[in-house]
């Protein structure tokens, strides 16, 4: 999976435990638009955010990896800092830097494509666009219910499914996971989530002239 399609994984706020051996409950399938509508009142005024999460990819049922990235987002803008890549889109365009190579492909932003289209503050609210919404289940672990809910997608697309769990009191977004044809599967925690911090511009412009030797690949 591209690191930048990390984005579809973000949404909202507390990070919870992980639950083991749930007690779990069946629910109707038509129920997660209910939820998905009532998490969208909540996004109304969110405008920007700064999230620090955590990742783990796992393959075959066996972790190949654990990290630690940050994100902020400011309407059509992004910045994504993980320590095998750096994304950047000013709205128009998209940097995407390997630091390894020292190394930036520099590209338009298509609202349309998969790994941006679907920004982690736009995702629930223009879900319906991208997704088919299913209910799994809902369980009670340490007295917090929680309820899982897939997305597939509309569209081709390297993952095949979205899994979303949410607080169902509190109705927010704890923890999502993206499952891909190739087996992996990525696990999104949110360690912080700051709701509307002021971000200037400049912070989603990657500037190269900070980078000696740097190899540029422009492909507009």
């Amino acid at each position: 999976m591209k690191s930048n399609l990390f984005l579809i994984g973000l949404i909202i706020l507390s990070l919870n435990p992980l639950w083991a051996q749930p007690q779990t409950t069946k629910l109707k399938e038509d129920e997660s638009s209910v939820i998905l509508k009532e998490i969208q009142q909540k996004l109304i005024s969110l405008h920007s955010a700064e999230i620090n999460f955590s990742l783990q990819t796992v393959k075959e049922g066996k972790t190949i990896n654990s990290t630690k990235g940050q994100l902020w987002i400011k309407g059509d803008k992004y910045k994504l800092i993980i320590p095998s890549q750096h994304v950047y889109c000013d709205s128009i365009n998209v940097w995407n830097y390997l630091p390894e190579q020292n190394e930036v492909n520099i590209s338009l932003y298509d609202p349309q494509d998969d790994e941006i289209a679907i920004n982690p503050i736009k995702l629930i609210a223009n879900y319906k666009k991208y997704y088919r919404s299913a209910f799994v289940r809902e369980f009670v672990e340490k007295g917090v219910t929680i309820q899982i809910i897939d997305l597939y997608p509309l569209q081709n697309s390297a993952f095949f499914k979205v899994r979303l769990y949410i607080e169902k009191n509190k109705k927010e977004i704890t923890k999502t996971s993206i499952s891909e044809f190739d087996g992996y599967t990525y696990t999104y925690s949110f360690d912080s989530f700051i709701k509307n911090p002021k971000l200037s511009n400049q912070l989603f412009i990657f500037n190269t002239s900070q980078y000696q030797n740097i190899e540029i690949i422009d492909l507009r």
